[in-house]
């Protein structure tokens, strides 16, 4: 059917395409668009009812956009390509008149009292993109002059909000990149890795506007998906999905083409066996987005949107650039924190080969002066009689002198292989003759402390000297941690271990201040202290010691209202 041209239309129709075609220069807000042609419609037709409506992305349905004599609720009147008229019309491209309704058996009902209909295709750049339809509530109310103006007024219509739809792309992008730009910088400056997992997903929140999103690493040799992050948070979804089968994951088809794959409705029954798959109901489709470095797939960053949305291409590319950003970064903090380990490792190397010269020298200048000692002790000749208290104070002396000889020649034999001095030695006695050590100190710090001794007196096979080097390092740690006084409970148990295998497990609680949070996993390293004349070395060499007895040392528990440290043993 061929159109007239608009210089042959009338002046109305010629000032109403005029006013369309300012709506690009003067308006950028879609719906005042909306509005305005839908007054050029009504002062042209004067119908019932009119609507603009545009096939919806996300969807592919004609959706009602903006309408005039429609309930509100227009949502809900979409229509599947080409079903009913206007279906019709959006399908073939072609501009249809039905004079009488009734007559027509394309048509839909959606109004009550319509009686004929008019309705023309929205054309932009070769695509339909939807039409324009007009109602009235009379037979043949409209003349092939009125469809030939609506196809006018529906074409300029398309032409102007294409321009405004441009704009806003536009628009979007610009802002979109530097969203990016501002992003970028505040991941890339991120060097602490779970620091920077945890702005990657608010970054992505904050571009997108999307209601959830999720980073997870791919773990190569397990096959496995770890959940790092989650924006915002969901704790009790984060713990059933932190370490899954790549099969169980949403982001498999991602990792494996390392593309991206957009799902645009999760919650149909298809995605019931993918574990992570928010089960709430609140998110319906997902963009999943891979984070490569140099080839390599670190991990999927997932975009979760509440309604169903299909992410336009500009959308995508955004993502994609943000998560190869957020490869790199990733790359720059794990380069970081191997630099930083490698510091700290060389920084202890040199201050234990320093420990260990000073060490050497220092056994060197005692080895002599403890000779001396332990000559003139000797010939003291202090033979008490064994109810005389002082008898056994003279048996510790003297194995302490033979103690520190040995820890001398130990220091001076560096690197070489110790001549074994372990034998079988009960528990409760150690412990008891550690206690009479430090029973004046006790005293003097205001301290209770008491021993409860195991019902069975267990055995171990062990070095007497290293496991009272033991014993006394944790007392004296507990009784550093009441410097005004408090309890200090020993006590011993046979226990099976996490092998099966029984054990003397020896509990040492205090009632002191306890061990900080943010420590309580390092106190067993080297050089770490919070003392301020502390060494560091204690507790490192309490553990190497039990260890080399194959036992171990753990905090059992710690609180500002003291802590418990607890040691086993192999029974013998």
């Amino acid at each position: 059917m061929a159109i007239k041209s608009d210089l042959t239309q009338s002046p109305q129709t010629l000032l109403s395409l005029y006013r369309i075609s300012q709506i690009a220069s003067a308006v950028t807000n879609i719906h005042e668009a909306y509005r305005i042609i839908m007054e050029e419609i009504q002062s042209l037709f004067s119908p019932s009812a009119a609507s603009i409506n545009l096939i919806s992305p996300n969807n592919g349905l004609l959706e009602k956009e903006y309408a005039l004599g429609y309930p509100p609720n227009i949502q809900d009147l979409a229509l599947h390509i080409g079903k009913g008229l206007t279906g019709r019309v959006a399908f073939r491209g072609e501009s249809r008149y039905a004079p009488d309704v009734s007559q027509d058996n394309r048509y839909i009902k959606l109004l009550e009292g319509t009686r004929s209909k008019m309705a023309a295709p929205m054309i932009s750049g070769g695509q339909i993109i939807g039409a324009i339809d007009v109602d009235a509530e009379s037979l043949n109310a409209f003349t092939q002059e009125d469809l030939e103006k609506l196809e006018l007024i529906t074409q300029e219509s398309a032409n102007v909000l294409e321009i405004i739809w441009r704009y806003r792309r536009l628009t979007n992008q610009s802002e979109q990149l530097r969203a990016l730009l501002e992003v970028g910088q505040n991941v890339v400056s991120n060097l602490e890795i779970q620091s920077l997992w945890d702005s990657v997903t608010e970054s992505a929140l904050a571009l997108t506007g999307a209601r959830l999103c999720t980073l997870q690493i791919y773990d190569k040799s397990d096959d496995e998906m770890v959940l790092k992050s989650v924006a915002p948070d969901r704790p009790q979804w984060d713990d059933e999905v932190e370490r899954i089968p790549l099969e169980s994951s949403l982001s498999s088809s991602s990792v494996r083409t390392k593309r991206q794959v957009e799902f645009p409705n999760i919650t149909t029954p298809d995605y019931r066996d993918l574990s992570d798959v928010p089960r709430d109901s609140d998110v319906t489709s997902c963009l999943s987005t891979p984070m490569v470095y140099e080839g390599d797939l670190i991990g999927i960053v997932n975009v979760y949107t509440r309604k169903r949305h299909r992410f336009p291409n500009d959308e995508k590319r955004i993502l994609q650039a943000f998560a190869s950003l957020s490869a790199v970064a990733s790359e720059n903090a794990t380069l970081y924190s191997r630099v930083f380990n490698s510091e700290e490792r060389l920084r202890k190397s040199e201050r234990l080969t320093t420990l260990g010269l000073l060490s050497a020298e220092i056994a060197h200048e005692i080895r002599n002066p403890l000779t001396v000692i332990k000559l003139l002790f000797g010939a003291l000749r202090l033979n008490y009689d064994e109810t005389d208290p002082r008898n056994k104070d003279t048996q510790v002396i003297k194995e302490k002198i033979d103690q520190l000889e040995e820890i001398v020649s130990k220091v001076l034999s560096f690197g070489k292989a110790p001549e074994s001095l372990a034998s079988r030695w009960s528990v409760n006695d150690l412990i008891i003759d550690t206690c009479l050590l430090v029973r004046l100190k006790m005293q003097q710090q205001h301290i209770e402390l008491s021993f409860q001794e195991t019902e069975e007196n267990a055995h171990v096979h062990a070095h007497k000297g290293q496991l009272q080097q033991v014993f006394l390092n944790l007392i004296i740690n507990a009784a550093d941690a009441m410097p005004n006084g408090g309890r200090l409970r020993i006590y011993s148990k046979i226990e099976t271990n996490v092998q099966g295998a029984h054990c003397i497990a020896v509990y040492f609680e205090d009632s002191g201040t306890g061990i900080p949070e943010d420590i309580q996993d390092k106190i067993f390293e080297s050089f770490l202290t919070g003392k301020p004349e502390g060494t560091g070395l204690g507790l490192s060499i309490t553990k190497r010691i039990l260890r080399s007895h194959h036992g171990d040392i753990a905090v059992a528990s710690s609180s500002p209202h003291g802590t418990t440290m607890r040691i086993e043993l192999p029974v013998s």
